[in-house]
């Protein structure tokens, strides 16, 4: 429907004009109208076909439109110098046609082409009623009054035209960054809950699979044994469910995590260490932190690279011991883990695969600094600093 009514709006003066002024040139003057027209009538109708196809071009080809419209009026002084009395298309729907095509110039030029428009309308104006001036001062003047009005509201066009493209452009910019932002905000979101979900499950479900090797082991010799490690593996494995309930719960009511349980922070450390002694480390604890100031992300943070790297030790070290040091300074935390085991493999590469992709992602979202490697002496070394604003 838009494409048929920009044919409409091209289609439609080019064929009321080049209707009306053929007319009157081949038949005669056209009631209400009362044009005249001069001989030769072969010559006045090229004039006319000329007008009618800056019309038709003047959306595309408006300075060319500009031209073909208004030259012959610009050129008439100087043809009646050389040749008498030169041709005369004095029409109302010629003039209407000329008005049309100044606006059509104004609307669909910027810069210099419309300057150069401006400048064409001005010097054929001039030029062509150079020589009537001052007698005919009041039809040139009620000429250019309509001239300078539809320039004017070409340029009103023109403008809401720009203005609009670029609200539109803006709008699909801000549109494009929203969507940055929400893919952002999704994939920050999965790596978080990935993080959670490792942590989470990758703790329990290595203390309940040593603690479940620890009963099976007792059971063949001495079953009243067995009961010590079952113990640790259902509270392991009460523990996982609980938290995993409460991150389930978390996505599931967006923006009501403060009804929820509280997240485990350096407060819980103690726990956390006994249920690592349970399952068979040897652990020196050396924490002088306190939680004063510290804010409720870098709290879990550190609660949660602590328990990965002890995690780590309890799956793949093979350690005798294990040193766990928690410092606060007032502008940071820093947790650093040391076992005894066997440290890197043969190769270099580091053990713990996710867990240490986790930690240095946790590490990275507060600007700190991590490390994990082999230990000088043998072992492996892992340590973290999370610098914080104190709350």
């Amino acid at each position: 429907m838009r494409r048929w009514w920009r044919i409409a709006a091209v289609a439609g003066p080019v064929l009321v004009f080049t209707l009306t002024s053929q007319y009157e040139i081949w038949v005669g003057p056209l009631p209400l109208l009362a044009g005249t027209v001069s001989d030769p009538k072969l010559v006045m109708s090229a004039v006319a076909a000329a007008i009618s196809v800056g019309l038709a071009i003047r959306l595309r080809y408006p300075l060319l439109a500009l031209l073909l419209a208004m030259g012959l009026f610009g050129l008439k002084p100087i043809l009646n110098h050389f040749f008498g009395k030169g041709p005369d298309l004095n029409l109302f729907e010629a003039f209407l046609s000329q008005v049309f095509i100044v606006y059509s110039t104004a609307a669909h030029t910027t810069g210099r082409r419309a300057y150069a428009g401006a400048a064409m309308i001005v010097a054929f104006q001039l030029i062509g009623y150079g020589p009537l001036l001052p007698g005919a001062l009041n039809q040139a003047f009620g000429e250019w009054v309509f001239y300078a009005i539809s320039w004017a509201l070409g340029k009103t066009l023109r403008y809401r035209e720009l203005r609009g493209d670029r609200l539109e452009a803006r709008t699909a910019e801000l549109e494009a960054q929203r969507e940055e932002q929400i893919q952002a905000a999704v994939t920050d979101e999965r790596a978080r809950i990935a993080r959670e979900l490792h942590d989470i499950v990758a703790h329990s479900v290595s203390l309940m699979v040593l603690q479940a090797g620890a009963a099976r082991q007792a059971l063949d010799r001495e079953p009243e044994k067995a009961r010590t490690p079952l113990l640790s593996v259902e509270a392991a494995g009460r523990s996982a469910m609980s938290e995993l309930r409460r991150l389930v719960s978390m996505l599931r009511q967006p923006g009501q995590e403060d009804e929820l349980s509280p997240q485990p922070s350096l407060c819980h450390l103690n726990l956390l260490v006994a249920q690592m002694r349970e399952a068979g480390l040897a652990i020196d604890v050396d924490e002088s932190c306190t939680q004063d100031g510290i804010p409720p992300g870098v709290d879990l943070s550190a609660y949660r690279i602590a328990q990965e790297a002890l995690t780590n030790v309890l799956k793949h070290a093979g350690a005798a011991h294990v040193g766990l040091t928690v410092r606060c300074d007032g502008a940071a935390v820093e947790v650093t883990v040391e076992d005894d085991g066997r440290g890197p493999s043969a190769d270099g590469s580091l053990l713990g695969g996710h867990g240490l992709i986790g930690m240095r992602e946790r590490v990275s979202l507060f600007g700190g600094h991590f490390e994990a490697g082999a230990r000088s002496g043998g072992g492996f070394r892992v340590f973290a600093r999370l610098p914080y604003e104190p709350t």
